[in-house]
């Protein structure tokens, strides 16, 4: 499945009536009770915050700040000339994983971890909600509608959003097996924004690549309560929006991935009036040493406006890029996290950290004993 995202899609689901169904588990709904629906409320999704945002609780992107907005239009995207299956950057920490020989993939059971118990996600409270019904699905969806609500799927295939203030909710999205690499689960193409994405699980094969589980070129993007692994790239790829109470785990080794493997991946600045705020997820790799957390700049643009509140990272290698030591990013807020210790020899929480640059802040951040974690 290897795609080219101006291609048209192959599938496009047809829309479908809701129907309440009772007693029956997962995958036992009738074709009625799951499909692409209008939404009631057209601005469901959005928001644009003007600084680093502070609290995910309000269910908005974030709340305003005096720090400087970049240039470009609110709620879409500056970056036209991005294309989704291709690479915004390479760390330099980027490794193999160290245990593993495979010329393919390492298997998503190797070496995971469960978070602590607790009230952090885990795979018991995030993904598709119990009781669900979810009717099979192959194929690709193209969302083309705004304010479409797709919704009940169990899909083996991908989804596309090319329509504002789309939500997708209770969808399992599995990759097929066997063929060309899948470059994403879920698209939110360029010029478009609002994506809400809620109580989704996106599973990646382990023999056959899913390389970004949420890849958003476009605006505004808000994702809540999923669950997400297998990954050979990104979990999720966005510089704009709520990433909050996700579990993002156990990703999938590919060779031909080479290695740049982030749980979170934030490439270059949000559109003007936007911020990103990271808040109360699970991040666990320890099945490679790269990071749950990599800034990088690009095309210009250098990571500004993100505040990673109240996660739980457990990783082997540097659990947060920060963009470059020297770079002039700005406005990165990091507080309130906690940091297993599973690092390998030489990583620990954060590295390439801009202490002094503008609006930049690390503070109140502790290992699981509670011993601080200092830059």
């Amino acid at each position: 499945m290897n795609r080219n995202p101006s291609t048209k899609a192959a599938v496009v689901i047809a829309l479908f009536t809701l129907a309440a169904v009772s007693g029956c588990g997962s995958h036992a709904a009738s074709p009625e009770s799951a499909g692409v629906l209008p939404s009631q409320t057209s601005g469901a999704g959005t928001a644009t915050p003007s600084g680093p945002a502070t609290s995910a609780a309000s269910g908005t992107t974030g709340a305003s700040s005096s720090a400087p907005a970049t240039s470009g239009s609110s709620g879409t995207s500056a970056r036209t000339g991005a294309t989704p299956s291709k690479s915004a950057g390479v760390k330099a920490s980027s490794k193999a994983p160290a245990a593993s020989s495979s010329a393919t993939s390492s298997s998503n059971s190797a070496g995971s971890l469960k978070p602590p118990s607790g009230s952090w996600p885990s795979a018991a409270n995030t993904g598709v909600t119990p009781g669900a019904h979810l009717v099979s699905k192959k194929g690709e969806i193209n969302v083309n509608t705004d304010g479409a609500v797709v919704e009940n799927i169990d899909l083996v295939g991908d989804i596309r959003v090319e329509a504002n203030n789309v939500t997708i909710r209770n969808v399992r999205i599995t990759n097929p097996r066997g063929g060309d690499r899948a470059d994403w689960g879920i698209l939110q193409w360029v010029g478009y924004h609002g994506l809400t994405v809620q109580n989704v699980e996106i599973i990646g094969a382990s023999d056959t690549e899913m390389r970004d589980g949420i890849m958003d070129p476009g605006g505004v993007v808000n994702v809540r309560n999923c669950n997400i692994h297998g990954i050979s790239k990104h979990g999720i790829d966005t510089t704009q929006g709520v990433i909050a109470d996700n579990y993002i785990h156990d990703p999938n080794w590919f060779t031909a991935a080479d290695g740049e493997l982030d749980s979170i991946r934030i490439s270059g600045s949000p559109d003007a009036g936007t911020s990103l705020l990271i808040q109360h997820n699970t991040l666990v790799d320890v099945n490679t040493v790269n990071g749950a957390i990599s800034m990088f700049e690009t095309d210009g643009g250098q990571p500004t406006r993100v505040t990673i509140d109240g996660n739980y990272f457990a990783t082997w290698g540097f659990s947060i890029y920060a963009g470059g030591a020297s770079a002039p990013t700005s406005y990165i807020v990091v507080k309130n996290n906690v940091f297993a210790r599973k690092y390998k020899d030489g990583y620990m929480p954060v590295t390439e950290f801009n202490t002094h640059a503008t609006g930049n802040a690390w503070s109140a951040n502790t290992f699981e004993d509670g011993k601080t974690a200092s830059v």
